[in-house]
């Protein structure tokens, strides 16, 4: 072993290197790689390598933490953060191209950095811990290729099978003899019949109108018919709810009424899931909008429909609600004279956000963090929605909301003000739920709040959403609720709220706050 190499690995470890990576075969081996490196310090949010920049070099965070980012400084979109004791630019090290993505300093920190021709110097002079320094690169490698490989799939299926309610697709079975023997048959069919035929009755008068906007009676009419359906139909589900002829039943029902609703845009999107799940952000955007769009006259109404029923109404009811939540929540931390920090989980397009900030005189003291895994979602927010001068920090951040919540990811969020989220717990199980509120409790500050959306039981598109556009949602009313965080440790002290058509409840539980 080379003389020098004995010389450095035998000194006494000196206190101003910090804890060794763990991928180091020894603290002694680390020791002397970090005599190769240099300290690079930077501040909070400053950029340590830009996007498209040449990085050949290899990076070590000595202390604090370094978010990786895409779309720039101004819109940039968290992916990933790399953290105290780990390596980063190892790919870069080895193939020299340029960075794809923006790296900067989550808070205060310190960079060591290994250069190419300190590299080449150590392969020549120290070829033993020139072997280590390689072996340390390839079990960085294996360790990043590893945590985003490890049980990957089954998270995937487990998030996918949340917003589908856990179903499968099934092939409706035909009616039976025993079906059109039941006492349900006549009234599902007569629901259907009489549906159909009023729908082509107005498909008939809508061919005699010329092109142009229609009048409102012809709105009012399609209103009429289609509140009633869902009326009859909410009866029907009412009804035959645990019977063992419902499947049967509701295939009936949808293949006979299907062809109408997929006139309607927000509709089709609702049922065939582009992005693989219902409530995306785009659905939502239609429903802000209130825009209708279909196939033909007869489309544009039961879109219309469709964009106006009540749990529609109620998504755009709890735009304002959580704005209102925010405007107390800032009067509250005002006396405080410090940062408000907001965590947004399964963010969307985060409207409600930017209506609260739109009208804040003061936005510098608001820092908000804004998670979605859908990428598209945030840039959007980015491009149509965060368009106004603001002082206020908001960080987007594209990640699985699921791993944070059942601790497979650590995010270096510190401590919060305010965790909301307007409609993830309408597909989380019981279980899932709770922990979701014990990984809140665990970020918030004392006397911080956590928020959670949820439809209640009152809600009467349920029939239409489950059966027609197979958008599953877990209905819960205000005791299952209380009960759900009476086993975290929030406890039943928790009040729920609901915007104004009563349908989407809210449930607001605060962290008890450190006694004076």
């Amino acid at each position: 072993m080379n003389g020098r190499f004995m010389t450095e690995t035998a000194r006494t470890i000196r206190e101003d290197y910090l804890t060794p990576s763990p991928l180091a075969s020894d603290p002694l081996t680390w020791q002397a790689l970090v005599e190769w490196s240099r300290p690079l310090r930077y501040s909070q949010y400053e950029v340590i390598m830009a996007e498209g920049t040449e990085a050949f070099n290899l990076y070590y965070v000595e202390s604090g933490i370094v978010e990786v980012t895409y779309g720039g400084v101004e819109k940039a979109i968290i992916v990933a953060f790399i953290k105290t004791g780990e390596l980063f630019g190892e790919i870069g090290f080895f193939d020299h191209n340029s960075r794809v993505r923006t790296l900067r300093a989550t808070e205060d920190s310190v960079i060591r950095t290994w250069d190419q021709e300190s590299m080449k110097r150590m392969e020549n002079r120290e070829p033993v811990l020139y072997g280590a320094f390689v072996t340390l690169l390839a079990r960085s490698i294996c360790a990043k290729f590893r945590r985003v490989l490890d049980e990957r799939e089954p998270l995937v299926a487990y998030s996918a099978a949340l917003s589908t309610g856990r179903r499968s697709f099934q092939e409706s079975e035909p009616l039976t003899a025993r079906s059109f023997q039941s006492p349900f048959w006549p009234k599902v069919n007569q629901l259907v019949e009489t549906f159909k035929a009023d729908m082509f009755d107005l498909s008939i008068e809508l061919q005699k109108v010329p092109e142009g906007p229609l009048s409102v009676p012809f709105r009012e009419r399609s209103h009429i018919i289609l509140d009633q359906f869902n009326r009859e139909l909410e009866d029907f589900r009412r009804s035959i709810e645990g019977h063992d002829l419902g499947a049967l039943f509701w295939g009936y029902v949808f293949k006979e009424i299907f062809p109408y609703f997929m006139r309607s845009r927000f509709a089709e999107r609702a049922y065939y899931k582009p992005k693989g799940y219902a409530g995306d952000f785009r659905m939502m955007e239609m429903i802000y909008a209130n825009a209708p769009q279909g196939d033909g006259k007869l489309g544009g109404l039961v879109d219309q429909w469709c964009l106006n029923t009540s749990a529609a109404r109620a998504v755009r009811g709890r735009r304002t609600l959580l704005k209102k939540l925010l405007e107390q929540e800032a009067f509250r931390i005002a006396s405080r004279r410090e940062a408000m920090r907001i965590l947004n989980l399964a963010c969307g397009s985060c409207r409600e956000l930017f209506d609260f900030l739109a009208e804040r005189t003061d936005t510098a003291p608001i820092e908000a963090i804004c998670l979605d895994a859908d990428s598209e979602a945030l840039e959007f927010t980015h491009q149509e929605v965060n368009v106004f001068e603001h002082r206020a920090h908001i960080r987007l951040m594209q990640a699985d909301v699921l791993r944070w919540i059942i601790g497979r990811e650590k995010y270096p969020f510190g401590l919060l003000d305010v965790i909301y989220t307007a409609g993830l717990t309408d597909y989380l199980e019981d279980r899932l739920f709770q922990t979701l509120a014990r990984r809140a409790y665990e970020y918030l500050k004392p006397g911080g709040i956590f928020v959670a959306g949820n439809f209640g039981p009152g809600n009467p598109n349920r029939a239409f959403m489950d059966y027609l556009l197979q958008w599953k949602l877990i209905h819960r009313d205000p005791e299952e609720l209380r009960s759900l965080l009476a086993d975290t440790p929030f406890g039943a002290e928790v009040e729920v709220y609901c915007e104004p058509e009563g349908v989407n409840l809210f449930l607001f539980a605060r962290k008890m706050a450190a006694p004076l």
